[in-house]
């Protein structure tokens, strides 16, 4: 099972940790670059500054070198090494070499560079580097001022020297070994608090859809808690808590519904089923009543023909009701109209029909049509007095090849709006006492459904003269 809470947590943690990892990683290599060049430099300086003890005259070249101002060049602790060359031969070297067996750093050849940083193995064993360089001694101007010669005329007889400078590198690489020990242990605390912060995070944020499913476990088609409070609910949880509050209402709705039309449909099947009983109860107590046997069998065809009615009326909601794509074809709906009002009309009561001829076929369900046409106008037939007529229009509707569809008729009673509103609900009679053993409530019920399910607009309404009219847009 997919947990978003884990799933969250860990894309988080997995994020931030890869990104705190990076930025460590960087600031590392850039923090050993800079103490590896600071090291670098070092050596740089101190080989500039051995090199300006060297200096020349006209006879003879002098190295200025204390031991006491620079002990690592003589001492046993942490010793460092230098070595100087003139003409291939050692001209100077540092007190240290002289404390081990090799005592000689080794010359590398420099091409076309002026100095060079290499690796190497110190003499006392330890690993170091060392640089090699060289450099032409310098001379004293007032050497020069007393023979007359220039800077240029005394270096052309000048002979370059040679330097070699080592130091141990053990220092360097703890310090480096520090950092990336300080940066591995930096990065494992963050990506472990990072975990522990992510996750309590995505826990507490992730509460309110917890307390939403608690409100939810509680509501239930029979409880009086119809909707989920969103007061204390953040932004994103609101949109959802009203979605959900519709689709309790809309339940709820369609709950009270069916509850009463299965009344309804008790009650309609009851009466039928209560004569039956009670017809044949009195049958067999007075067999002998002539009456009686004579009219038995038209009774129970009477009582039957009617259940058999509801129990039609009842399927055929069913399957108008039913959200099946229905086959489309070219119907002519003049024709249509005028083969139901045939069928239908059999008192041949007044019905005003009018067709504008600019109306052509229509693509839609024949058999749907046929039932809301055949319904309304069976509707307006029983509702309607007798000496009214009955009004059908049809006629173009805007400009997108839309007809629409009027039927007006008279009506005995006087509708409200809220009548009207329920006008197209199943088993619903004016009548609440449901006396009527001709009509069951069904027809304008089916009329709705078939009309939705081939994507019609189905409206109706009354005017102040009890004129009932109803409008389909086709």
């Amino acid at each position: 099972m997919i947990s978003i809470k884990k799933k969250l947590s860990r894309y988080i943690s997995i994020s931030i940790s890869i990104l705190l990892v990076a930025i460590f990683l960087l600031t590392d290599i850039a923090v050993d670059t800079w103490i590896s060049g600071e090291f670098d430099r070092a050596m740089v300086n101190k080989v500039g500054l051995l090199t300006t003890l060297v200096s020349a005259d006209t006879h003879e070249i002098d190295f200025d070198f204390a031991d006491e101002f620079m002990p690592e060049f003589s001492g046993v602790n942490d010793p460092e090494y230098f070595q100087l060359w003139l003409d291939n031969k050692v001209f100077e070297r540092s007190k240290t070499l002289e404390l081990f067996d090799i005592n000689e750093l080794p010359k590398v050849e420099l091409g076309d560079k002026h100095s060079i940083i290499t690796d190497i193995t110190l003499p006392d064993g330890r690993s170091g580097k060392m640089l090699f360089t060289q450099f032409i001694p310098q001379i004293d101007s007032d050497v020069r001022a007393e023979n007359g010669i220039s800077k240029a005329q005394f270096s052309k007889n000048q002979k370059p020297m040679e330097l070699a400078y080592a130091i141990s590198t053990e220092g360097l690489n703890h310090i480096l070994w520090f950092v990336d020990i300080i940066f591995i242990v930096t990065s494992l605390i963050a990506i472990i608090a990072v975990r522990i912060i992510v996750f309590n995070v995505v826990i507490r944020e992730l509460k309110p859809i917890e307390n939403l499913s608690q409100e939810l476990k509680k509501i239930n088609l029979n409880s009086e808690v119809s909707e989920i409070s969103t007061c204390k609910l953040p932004e994103e949880l609101i949109t959802i808590a009203n979605g959900i509050n519709h689709f309790i209402s809309e339940n709820k709705i369609l709950y009270a519904r069916e509850q009463r039309i299965t009344s309804d449909i008790a009650h309609e099947l009851k009466t039928p089923i209560a004569e039956l009983l009670n017809l044949s109860e009195v049958t067999i107590k007075f067999p002998h009543e002539k009456q009686l046997s004579e009219n038995f069998q038209t009774d129970v065809l009477s009582i039957t023909e009617r259940l058999r009615n509801i129990v039609n009326g009842i399927l055929l909601l069913q399957k108008s009701s039913n959200k099946a794509t229905l086959e489309k074809q070219q119907v002519d709906v003049d024709k249509l109209i005028n083969s139901v009002i045939t069928l239908e009309n059999k008192a041949n009561r007044v019905i005003d029909y009018y067709f504008n001829k600019a109306c052509g076929n229509i693509n839609t369900n024949e058999f749907a049509l046929t039932t809301v046409l055949s319904n309304l106008i069976n509707n307006a037939l029983f509702y309607s007095p007798d000496s009214t007529a009955i009004t059908i229009t049809v006629e173009p509707y805007s400009d997108d090849e839309q007809i629409m569809l009027k039927m007006t008729n008279r009506c005995e009673h006087d509708y409200s709006e809220a009548d009207l509103a329920l006008f197209f609900e199943p088993l619903w009679q004016k009548d609440s006492s449901r006396t009527s053993v001709e009509r069951y409530g069904l027809g304008l019920a089916i009329v709705k459904s078939y009309c939705e399910n081939i994507s019609a607009d189905l409206n109706v309404a009354m005017s102040a003269e009890k004129e009932i009219t109803f409008t389909i847009i086709f």
